[in-house]
């Protein structure tokens, strides 16, 4: 009898309308052709099986390495034991465990202490030095505060005035009033404390005699400068000119405010290297009608020549910033509008002219002769200079009696400044001008720039809303040269 021996046929179990000849190498499963997976060399029914093998394989590994090891360490403690007599081995590894174990302590121990420790104190700067001197009426009140940012002058304990400390260096000038007795200088910086320097007592002031007979004080307003918000600042002894209806000032004075009687507020923007905001405030005064005075740089106009053009083009006005923004006195280093000692005659009209040249050739028209220096670092001498070229000078307003001005401080980027002024501050600044001060906003210069370093909070979204609000007020928007006209 012949046996017919049959082939043992299973379907797939993916499958289950096609024969499986084959089986996956992990789970037995049995596979068609289309479900096998080679892998590893075997065949596998699924991703999963062929990671399980990959897996049971390595652990395989493992313990043949395990058993080895074992093997050859009951190998030596046979040889140990036979060599020493037995023990010997196992006291050994007792004695090496505790060793570690007792390293293992001290270095906890250490890793506690040091977590634990407090850090060494820094070391703080030297105390301020402060020193008192006395020119006729003025008296400045000037020291030395290296590591420390701000000062503050004090009046019989009242916040007066306040300055940066520019290397290391502060100073204050002032003509006080009859009731002050001494001040105080209070100076901070960044985690630094507090610290007040002595009271210094004011020298005896000399009245003089007044109408009546009676006695007086020789002088009772008081004039701050040496702060970085003082308003124009020009030569500190000189109170900022008013312009009175009927009258027009010198070239060479310094313009800090046009004619009341004008019902006008003139917006003035300053536009030295940054551009971030002329496009919006262009914008908004083309929305609103308005025309404004800009006062430009040639570092301005040659980076920014598309919004020099529309500048022009959309009847602005447009003012001389001088060409590269130099720095015309030695404010920054002295806290003091004394003349650069590069800067003449010659230095400051090629800074003008040249400037003046470069906007006509990217505009075709010509600059009005109102200049504004970079910075706001001015004098008398430098005005002069100017005026006797037919250049006259715009500041910003700016009131003597309470220290306030009209200059936006829209460039101050540094949050940690004691100068910076969020979008909805600088609207309110200028508006309180209006009602704390005497002189009102009827005629003022208000300062802003075309851009700043802020990454945030700019102030050009807020500039309709400031328009809208001098508008309500009763003001008219418009150019210095407007407000400089008599008749409004």
């Amino acid at each position: 009898m012949i046996a017919v021996m049959k082939t043992e046929t299973r379907s797939c179990i993916n499958h289950s309308q096609t024969t499986a000849r084959r089986k996956c190498f992990q789970c037995l499963c049995p596979i068609c052709p289309a479900c096998q997976k080679r892998a590893l060399g075997h065949i596998f029914c699924s991703t999963r099986c062929q990671v399980l093998y990959w897996f049971s394989e390595r652990i395989t590994g493992l313990r043949q390495m395990g058993l080895r090891l074992s093997l050859r360490y009951r190998r030596l403690e046979k040889s140990v034991t036979s060599f020493t007599g037995g023990g010997v081995l196992r006291l050994a590894t007792i004695a090496l465990l505790m060793v570690i174990l007792y390293q293992s302590t001290i270095l906890v121990g250490a890793v506690r202490v040091l977590s634990t420790a407090q850090p060494p104190a820094p070391s703080l700067p030297p105390l301020p030095m402060v020193d008192l001197v006395q020119e006729g009426d003025w008296i400045t009140v000037a020291g030395s505060a290296p590591g420390f940012g701000v000062a503050v002058l004090l009046a019989d304990g009242v916040e007066w005035d306040v300055c940066t400390v520019r290397e290391g260096t502060f100073s204050f000038t002032f003509q006080p009033e009859e009731r002050i007795r001494s001040v105080q200088v209070q100076v901070y910086g960044d985690g630094m404390p507090t610290l007040h320097t002595r009271s210094l007592p004011l020298p005896a002031r000399e009245e003089t005699a007044a109408v009546g007979g009676k006695r007086g004080p020789a002088s009772t307003g008081k004039k701050l400068r040496a702060r970085p918000d003082p308003g124009p600042p020009a030569d500190a002894r000189a109170e900022a000119p008013v312009v009175k209806p009927g009258t027009v000032p010198m070239p060479e004075a310094d313009l800090t405010r046009g004619r009341p009687d004008t019902g006008m507020v003139a917006i003035t923007f300053d536009g030295g290297s940054y551009s971030n905001a002329a496009e919006r405030i262009l914008d908004v005064l083309a929305e609103k009608g308005l025309k404004a005075t800009f006062f430009l740089t040639g570092e301005f106009m040659t980076r920014y020549p598309e919004v020099t053009a529309r500048i022009a083009g959309e009847g602005h006005e447009v003012g001389n910033h001088t060409y590269s923004h130099l720095h015309l006195t030695t404010f920054e280093k002295n806290l003091r509008q004394d003349t650069h000692p590069g800067v003449d005659r010659d230095v400051l009209l090629q800074e003008l002219r040249k400037n003046e040249e470069l906007y006509f050739n990217l505009t075709g028209k010509r600059m009005v002769q109102l200049w504004r220096a970079p910075y706001g670092e001015q004098n008398e001498t430098i005005r002069r200079w100017a005026g006797e070229a037919g250049y006259r000078h715009v500041s910003w307003t700016y009131d003597p009696k309470t220290r306030k001005s009209l200059d936006g401080l829209d460039w101050v980027s540094d949050r940690d400044s004691a100068f910076y002024l969020s979008s909805d501050q600088i609207v309110e600044k200028i508006l309180s001008f209006d009602r704390e001060t005497e002189l009102g906003l009827a005629g003022g210069i208000v300062l802003l720039h075309l851009g700043s370093e802020r990454k945030s909070d700019h102030f050009y979204p807020k500039l309709g809303q400031l328009i809208d609000r001098l508008q309500e007020k009763g003001y008219r928007i418009g150019s210095v040269s407007q407000i400089l006209e008599s008749g409004g």
